[in-house]
């Protein structure tokens, strides 16, 4: 019970009062030790580092992404280059590839198709290419809220052809 006092079993046990918010106190310090341990652990050089994103939408209705380390703001320095890896779905007949660019205007980038097997993004001064599943036809490119979608027409055929070996 809460407050009483505890039940004597040994006789040199003292006769206090237990406070049970006390021991609720010493096991969260040891779960957080333990925790902590662990995370350790995880990062083989025991730095535990925390990554968070604040996703907001400005006044001319472009999104802007803040990067923050263990709470501090990763500074951009002014840069609006290409954050994340380009995605790309081939779906039925066609191929989409979508990159985030953030903060860019469509009068920055340009978008270029060589060899038609990969597509080249360039956003001032910052080159990404990423490589096609095959030849492909271009059929539209959108901008819309620091997100590029290019989609793309297979001009190929998925084919299996046996080969004789000698």
């Amino acid at each position: 019970m809460f407050g009483r006092k505890k039940d004597k079993k040994d006789k040199n046990e003292k006769d206090d009062y237990q406070d049970p918010l006390m021991d609720l106190d010493e096991v969260l310090n040891q779960f957080l030790k333990m925790q902590e341990e662990m995370l350790k652990g995880f990062m083989g050089n025991g730095e535990v580092r925390t990554y968070t994103r604040r996703v907001t939408v400005g006044p001319d209705g472009q999104p802007k992404v803040e990067e923050f380390v263990n709470g501090l703001p990763v500074s951009n320095q002014g840069q609006s280059e290409i954050k994340t890896e380009p995605e790309v779905v081939e779906s039925g007949d066609k191929v989409i590839v979508t990159v985030e660019v953030p903060e860019a205007r469509k009068e920055e980038l340009k978008v270029t198709l060589k060899n038609k097997t990969k597509l080249v993004i360039e956003n001032k001064g910052d080159k990404t290419e990423v490589s096609l599943p095959g030849p492909s036809e271009p059929i539209s490119v959108k901008l819309n809220n620091g997100v590029l979608v290019c989609t793309f027409k297979k001009s190929y055929k998925e084919t299996l052809e046996t080969l004789k070996i000698e």
